[in-house]
């Protein structure tokens, strides 16, 4: 794995694939702090993302962690520091899925704040013109299906190389301007120690729950996936 920068600046910790200036810090450091009142979309997640232009990276997307379940009703962002940061967490895997072939968001950065309950960020390349897949599924179905071959490659890459994204399913496909298809949200990610056909047959079945769940067309049930 790529040698990862860390940088401290203020009262927040970064770990960067490329070092970034003070003023890209700076930048980033107003979006953590600036709140958001925006909502997502079904299939699209918990927490709206944020844009910024960093001169190193170029257009970038910044991404909070809240806690979900019943903990979130006195506790919405914060963590114990235990181990590895969540969004280092994350932006690992993205840097191995990368590695493996996998078309993902770039990492470019992860942040979080200096004290033992900490937030989180994650920072990667933005995707240009991106759009959702289960946008694409409910609009022109049969233009969506096109792209069921480069979803099943992408995925057994990750079976071939035991990566569990714990929650692929449509809402985390996203297409670029050039109808590219990449990957997004590694959070709950790990490697996977049991059998690949067990693997294949974890991310079929939670595919297949979100198609029936969110009434997606019954034909993107058609992942060919292997060992």
């Amino acid at each position: 794995m790529s040698k990862i920068h860390t940088m401290i600046h203020g009262a927040y910790a970064f770990g960067c694939r490329r070092r970034l200036n003070a003023t890209s810090l700076d930048l980033l450091i107003d979006l953590f702090e600036s709140p958001s009142t925006d909502k997502t979309a079904v299939l699209e997640g918990r927490v709206p993302p944020r844009f910024a232009v960093l001169p190193e990276a170029g257009p970038v997307v910044v991404k909070a962690y809240k806690r979900g379940g019943l903990i979130s009703l006195i506790n919405k962002d914060r963590y114990f520091k235990i181990g590895r940061l969540r969004s280092q967490r994350e932006f690992d895997f993205l840097m191995t899925a990368e590695k493996a072939g996998v078309r993902v968001p770039v990492p470019v950065a992860y942040a979080c704040t200096r004290s033992p309950f900490y937030k989180v960020w994650l920072i990667t390349k933005q995707i240009k013109d991106h759009r959702s897949f289960p946008g694409l599924c409910r609009r022109n179905p049969e233009k969506a299906m096109t792209f069921m071959p480069e979803i099943s490659r992408n995925i057994n890459s990750l079976i071939k190389n035991r990566i569990h994204h714990v929650d692929l399913h449509p809402g985390n496909i996203l297409l670029d301007g050039n109808n590219t298809i990449f990957i997004i949200d590694f959070d709950k990610a790990y490697g996977y120690s049991k059998s690949k056909t067990q693997l294949a047959r974890a991310y079929q079945n939670r595919w297949a729950r979100a198609v029936h769940k969110y009434k997606l067309p019954e034909r993107l049930l058609a992942l060919e996936l292997g060992p």
